[in-house]
């Protein structure tokens, strides 16, 4: 495993409780998503949300958003899965194991509804 970032969404701009940034890594992330860490900087507002995706350009898959946060401002580590699904794609149903999350991409970090000095550090622990 690895640990990358901190990954800095940018200082926030547009004013209290609507201020918004974002910033995409320099180089793709390739692995399983084992673990998120967020870290919320300069007294952000519990109005702060925070998005981590990849990016999504060609020739990668298309965005897929693997941690959402609504409404938060305090620091955590976060531990985002997805049901394993068939060969046709659907869901596999009764499991109590989910499995981390496959990317080969470049990551975002999105912040929205915090305020002008706000920024969000977000670590990703890859297997």
């Amino acid at each position: 495993m690895r640990l990358l970032g901190p990954i800095n969404s940018g200082i926030g701009a547009g004013g209290a409780g609507v201020a918004t940034n974002n910033a995409t890594t320099s180089t793709q992330v390739t692995g399983s998503i084992v673990g998120v860490y967020v870290r919320y900087n300069a007294s952000c507002p519990a109005t702060t949300d925070v998005i981590v995706k990849t990016v999504g350009a060609s020739p990668a898959i298309p965005s897929q958003t693997f941690l959402t946060l609504t409404d938060k401002n305090t620091d955590g580590l976060f531990l985002p899965r997805i049901t394993p699904q068939d060969t046709d794609g659907a869901d596999l149903v009764g499991l109590t194991v989910l499995e981390p999350i496959a990317i080969s991409d470049f990551v975002n970090v999105s912040m929205a509804q915090a305020d002008d000095a706000c920024s969000v550090d977000v670590w990703l622990l890859v297997e």
